[in-house]
């Protein structure tokens, strides 16, 4: 993806000494005695998602990052592992989708029939048995110093029944599966920067709740990825430039009083000269929904682009909602104009885990097999970050499976090679191709 402007913006005026391998926590975030700060590891994330850790905290936190001979910061791109990090640690969902799922007729009636006794001599005719789905497993998951984890991959499913369910943990780490026939399942847990936790015997009886409370623990570095480039570790308290207009800055601190008392007889597209950035894009990524209907209002242009070739369609986060999203197509927004990377709003916005605005997005006509320069699809991103829900999606949508990008690698190749089980299961169900281009594994 295209650099932001506000990651070009980002230093740190002080670099930290304090040695990050001492530091307790994984390898996304570590927390350092030294300072009493969490330490956040900006190369772990992609852009957009450096981009919003930095930015929702105002500059108020310690990060670190690596840097290019050039200067640049560098993130982690969709398919690719910037340092040591275990193969078996999943790059999953951050963002908690719905944490209650309901099994289907058809299911039920698979269920049924699997549930008979077998050892019943077969020439015996057995009444109609009647299964009750009313059981189901709850629990919640946490790290090992008891701080909760949100967006955890939970997968049940039973071999008997052929019931394969999954769902993520809340913000509180809490999950619940309901609906089920009483039955033995097997539970697995995954979250980024953490050992993967399998459960194989998990007894639920009939019109019951089991419980399952479980502590992941911080995933061991299996093997090396060495970095191409030659780059150098920065890390330290983060600094980045603010915007000196005050109708902008208004904006960037969603300060909506402030920018309305501002807003009269100035030009509302303006770019600020040392963030770069307009209102408009700020207040679409705050997803202020009544800032944005105000700078529409008053002339901003919702097509105008940064040096990137971004324009505020492709600024929305996760926190955006459908409303906002249609109040920004409705004013003029191209769904499929594309970056100076070819990215278009829709690929930004499955890599950024943003369902509502993926869905609103294809409703709204965005085509789902376009490929940006490098041949990425909306779906082979999603997929590389384990975004199941927004895979999901896309491949109701029309999404091609088995789309190859520039390296002859398919979603479920990409999937795999970030060790995204649940979204490579998926996407197997739906018929992807394994044997499409293997991925070359990096020594």
């Amino acid at each position: 993806m295209a650099a932001k402007h506000f990651l070009k913006n980002l230093t740190i005026p002080e670099p930290c000494a304090a040695d990050w391998n001492s530091m307790v926590g994984n390898d996304q975030v570590r927390f350092c005695e030294h300072c009493s700060l969490d330490v956040h590891n900006l190369s772990l994330l992609t852009r957009s998602q450096a981009e919003r850790l930095v930015s929702r905290s105002n500059g108020r936190l310690c990060i670190r990052y690596h840097q290019d001979s050039a200067g640049r910061h560098l993130t982690l791109p969709l398919a690719q592992k910037l340092h040591g990090i275990g193969r078996r640690v999943s790059r999953l969902a951050a963002g908690a989708f719905t944490a209650t799922l309901s099994i289907s007729s058809a299911v039920a009636q698979n269920s049924a029939s699997s549930l008979s006794d077998s050892s019943t001599a077969p020439n015996v005719i057995q009444p109609e048995v009647r299964v009750s789905f009313n059981s189901s497993i709850a629990g919640t998951v946490a790290d090992q110093n008891g701080a909760v984890i949100p967006g955890a991959t939970v997968f049940v499913s039973n071999k008997e029944s052929k019931v394969a369910l999954y769902v993520s943990t809340d913000s509180n780490g809490q999950f619940k599966i309901d609906r089920l026939a009483a039955g033995v399942y097997q539970l697995r847990i995954e979250a980024p920067g953490f050992a993967p936790e399998q459960t194989d015997a998990i007894y639920v009886q009939a019109n019951g709740e089991a419980r399952i409370d479980r502590t992941l623990k911080v995933a061991t570095i299996e093997e090396t990825v060495q970095i191409e480039s030659e780059s150098v570790t920065v890390s330290g308290a983060v600094a980045f430039v603010a915007p000196e207009n005050p109708f902008i800055r208004a904006a960037q601190e969603d300060d909506i009083d402030a920018l309305t008392a501002l807003i009269a007889g100035l030009d509302v597209n303006i770019r600020d000269s040392s963030s770069h950035t307009t209102a408009l894009e700020h207040a679409v990524r705050n997803a202020n929904r009544e800032m944005v209907q105000l700078l529409l209002n008053a002339g901003a242009k919702v097509n105008a682009r940064n040096e990137s070739g971004e324009t505020v369609l492709m600024m929305l986060d996760d926190d955006a909602t459908s409303d906002l999203v249609w109040d920004l197509i409705n004013a003029g927004g191209g769904v499929n104009l594309k970056d100076v990377e070819d990215n278009t709003a829709l690929m930004r916005a499955a890599s950024s885990n943003s369902l509502e605005t993926v869905k609103t997005l294809i409703d709204a006509g965005a085509e789902v097999n376009v490929k940006s320069k490098t041949g990425r699809t909306a779906l082979m991103q999603a997929a590389s970050e384990g975004y199941v829900n927004i895979v999901r999606a896309l491949v109701l949508a029309g999404a091609d499976i088995n789309a190859t990008d520039d390296k002859g690698v398919n979603a479920l190749a990409l999937a795999t090679q970030s060790d995204n089980l649940p979204v490579a299961r998926f996407l197997k169900s739906k018929g992807a191709f394994e044997s499409v281009a293997k991925v070359e594994k990096e020594e």
